[in-house]
């Protein structure tokens, strides 16, 4: 797979979630690089490789043409160092920004719904068995 700037890419996180950066390009060595919100760290640039901490990384979306990919990872570098947030700004959140201007986590919320319907479950079995 080649990939090119802007592209999002992903590899497998904890608890069966993903963790997704941008491709930001190669430079002169062939070193790819990717600019993804850290955990426990903060927006930054690593190479590939680390990115990758030993798993396979996948493609999720191709950047439609060079101009876009310039566009999402000149957003995406404007938020250096802004600091991993699970809540408010993941690297979910960090990525959306970067493609939409909007700061989503799909996986946050479902998360966050999972829990609410499970607590749900709880209220009503406790419920039957009182009765």
């Amino acid at each position: 797979m080649r990939l090119q700037q802007g592209d999002v890419i992903k590899r497998p996180g904890p608890w069966g979630t993903n963790h997704v950066g941008l491709f930001g390009g190669t430079d002169f060595l062939g070193r790819g690089w990717v600019i993804h919100n850290a955990k426990d760290d903060c927006v930054k640039w690593e190479d590939l490789e680390t990115f990758a901490a030993g798993s396979m990384v996948s493609l999720v979306r191709r950047a439609a043409n060079a101009q876009e990919g310039f566009a999402v990872v000149s957003r995406a570098a404007s938020l250096s160092g802004t600091k991993f947030d699970l809540i408010n700004f993941n690297c979910e959140h960090f990525v959306t920004y970067a493609l939409a201007g909007e700061a989503v986590s799909r996986q946050l919320r479902g998360v966050v719904v999972g829990f609410a319907i499970l607590a749900g479950i709880g209220v009503l079995a406790r419920t039957r068995v009182s009765a």
